[in-house]
């Protein structure tokens, strides 16, 4: 009996591990599969739903046509989108608008985009051209819209554009232009004559002739190859000038500007930035610099004559020239001139540093000096 009681405890504990429900190998790789394959159908359903909730973007485009025999004036009244004015030899302004709408709902951006209206009319002597939306906008909050405005008129025609949140270029207009821009950059290409309000984007210059007038503020200002006068006023954003001719200004402040001037007359004033400059032409008249609080870099190109004058209060004057640096009070003075002729320059600093040396690219120049 005591064996038989034994083999009966014997027994118990395989009856026990079957009643507790463990699973063999086989079963637990079958529920991995079943899970992974499950986990692969909800990321295929998700990626085709992200698809599909992708916006959808309706476009409409209106085209006119409007005969300008009488007309000597443009007046271009725009937002949301860029603008680009043309001057052509032709006697008729072209017109053409791309409206753009982007939703979730197909429907409401048809609908939309159908309300969106671009006004082109002759009156008197003017030619007004408005771009006018929908005076309710859907309480929608994924609708964006735009529209991209071009506008070709006769090159001589004065030109007025006002815009906001978008970009402004105008070209080839011989006529005086005035451009107001906000929140955009603004061009003006190979234009006579033009009067630049622009804020929140950067301005460019390219050939321009006659009086140019820059006001920017958080953006950069470019001149390239611009033929004076050029007056800029710039804050918070760097000014460039390259090659140019006539006489060029720059107020900057909060920026630094970078000047290769090559002809004419520069003037340059900054406040609260560095300033880079160099001298490599004898063809340009005078540079005159004004800086405060900043640091002036002035780079003299081997063999290019000049008649330079530093002064700077507060502040320190390094060359790598064989001049004499003065100092008279917290002032320190330096007068020098190299060759005959040349530019005159002029460097005005109070607490500026100014570091004058000769452009690595060329040689030492065997010059004379004459010291004041």
């Amino acid at each position: 009996m005591a064996r038989t009681t034994g083999e009966v405890r014997s027994q118990k504990p395989d009856c026990r591990m079957q009643k507790s429900g463990a699973r063999s190998p086989e079963s637990k790789v079958q529920s991995r599969n079943r899970t992974g394959r499950t986990a692969a159908a909800f990321l295929a359903v998700g990626l085709v739903a992200l698809v599909l909730a992708q916006p959808v973007v309706v476009t409409r485009r209106i085209e006119k046509r409007v005969p300008l025999s009488a007309c000597r004036r443009m007046v271009v009244l725009h937002r949301y989108g860029s603008v680009t004015v043309t001057g052509t030899g032709d006697a008729l302004a072209l017109v053409d608008a791309l409206v753009r709408v982007s939703t979730f709902n197909r429907a409401l951006a048809e609908d939309f985009a159908k309300r969106v209206q671009v006004q082109a009319a002759a009156q008197g002597d003017s030619f007004m051209i408005a771009t006018l939306y929908p005076p309710s906008t859907p309480a929608d909050s994924q609708l964006g819209y735009e529209v991209e405005l071009n506008v070709r008129v006769p090159a001589a025609t004065r030109a007025s554009v006002s815009n906001a949140f978008g970009d402004v270029r105008v070209a080839g207009m011989t006529g005086d232009c005035r451009v107001s821009n906000r929140f955009g950059d603004v061009e003006v290409d190979r234009c006579t004559r033009c009067d630049i309000d622009n804020s929140y984007g950067g301005v460019r210059l390219i050939e321009t002739r006659g009086l140019v007038t820059v006001k920017n503020s958080y953006g950069d200002v470019d001149l390239v190859e611009a033929i004076g006068p050029v007056q800029v006023a710039n804050r918070y954003g760097t000014v460039r000038t390259g090659q140019s001719d006539g006489e060029i200004q720059i107020d900057n402040r909060f920026g630094n500007v970078i000047a290769h001037p090559d002809h004419g007359r520069v003037s340059i004033a900054n406040r609260y930035g560095d300033i880079n400059a160099w001298v490599a032409s004898n063809e340009l008249t005078a540079l005159s610099i004004m800086s405060r609080l900043g640091r002036v870099d002035l780079s003299l190109t081997g063999g290019v004559p000049f008649q330079l004058d530093a002064n700077s209060l507060q502040g320190q004057i390094s060359s790598g020239f064989p001049f004499v640096v003065r100092e008279v009070g917290t002032a320190q003075l330096m007068s020098a001139r190299q060759g005959t002729g040349g530019p005159r320059i002029g460097l005005d600093g109070v607490w500026s540093n100014f570091v004058i040396h000769q452009d690595a690219a060329e040689s030492q120049p065997a010059a004379s000096e004459e010291i004041r």
